[in-house]
């Protein structure tokens, strides 16, 4: 069962899928018009969940549950992984490359590879006070909270810290 977004508790799990690319603006509305209908009809067990979901900065799909309700099942989160892979196909897109690392320059956001954003770290271009996006995020609250971190604050220290010493 759909829910706006706004109206899900901060405890609800998300789940973020991080494109390789932005989606284009032509993308944008049939991507949201295919995320709804998922939603609207995501269940677990046979029982509705009510959840929702948000595009941020166009290239992060963020899934949500109010698990309050109703617990994301291995099956239902299944489910989500099958249309998501649906929706890489349709859009010529990643949404489950792991190795890229996303960050801000200005207000520009960059999508790097780990080595690239290691050696971009290495050539001054990134910072302990540059802005990351944590992809790790667990809850509606992590994601308004920890989303976008600065470096020294964010797991990306844990793995490319020495590149700053």
């Amino acid at each position: 069962m759909y829910v706006p977004f706004a109206d899900l508790s901060d405890d609800a799990r998300v789940w973020v899928y991080a494109a390789n690319r932005p989606f284009s603006p032509s993308e944008l509305h049939p991507l949201h018009e295919g995320l709804k209908s998922f939603v609207e009809n995501w269940t677990a067990h046979n029982h509705d969940l009510k959840a929702s979901f948000t595009i941020l900065y166009g290239q992060f799909l963020v899934l949500a549950v109010d698990e309050n309700t109703q617990n994301a099942t291995g099956c239902s989160i299944d489910k989500s992984v099958h249309f998501l892979q649906i929706i890489e196909k349709e859009f010529g897109i990643e949404l489950f490359n792991r190795m890229l690392v996303f960050y801000f320059a200005g207000e520009q956001l960059i999508t790097n590879s780990r080595q690239d954003f290691g050696a971009a770290l290495q050539q001054g271009h990134v910072s302990p006070s540059t802005t990351v996006i944590n992809t790790l995020v667990f809850t509606k609250k992590e994601l308004n909270d920890k989303f976008r971190l600065p470096f020294r604050d964010s797991w990306h220290a844990k793995i490319f810290g020495a590149a700053l010493a």
